[in-house]
């Protein structure tokens, strides 16, 4: 993906959050979520926005047995919007939904650019479905130069 088609992507959900879900707080996932959830704090009128770091695995196809906390997010509002970049396996989703009411959401939405149908969590709002594989422009090896 472009950084374009990011933009267009995280401008669609905004959208489409303003009609049917506007959250006092949105949590981005560590790290794909990270910018899609900026986007869409400025895009929602600067939401309130918090962070939290899950690790799902120790190297190149070696996973924990279950996700790691690395970094929290502390006492949470009523209304929260959960951010990743895409819903592969879903079990960082499923994680971080269950993580985040016991930390005191009562209403908890899950927004991502790309759902993948393998993924054991749908999100309440995603852009697009596809089971390829996704090359993020924040992910893109090695950065050019330009000029």
């Amino acid at each position: 993906m472009s950084w374009y088609d990011v933009e267009k992507a995280v401008t669609a959900l905004a959208t489409t959050l303003e009609r049917e879900f506007m959250p006092d707080l949105i949590v981005g996932i560590a790290r794909g979520g990270l910018i899609p959830a900026v986007r869409l704090s400025h895009l929602l009128g600067d939401r309130l926005l918090r962070m939290i770091h899950i690790k799902l695995y120790r190297g190149v196809n070696l996973r924990r047995e279950r996700p790691e906390l690395l970094a929290d997010v502390g006492k949470l509002p009523k209304k929260v919007l959960i951010v990743d970049d895409v819903a592969d396996t879903g079990e960082t989703l499923e994680f971080v939904c269950g993580h985040v009411k016991k930390k005191g959401a009562r209403e908890i939405k899950v927004a991502t650019i790309a759902y993948k149908p393998q993924s054991r969590l749908k999100p309440d709002y995603y852009v697009f479905e596809t089971d390829k594989w996704i090359v993020f422009p924040w992910e893109e090896m090695p950065v050019q130069r330009v000029g």
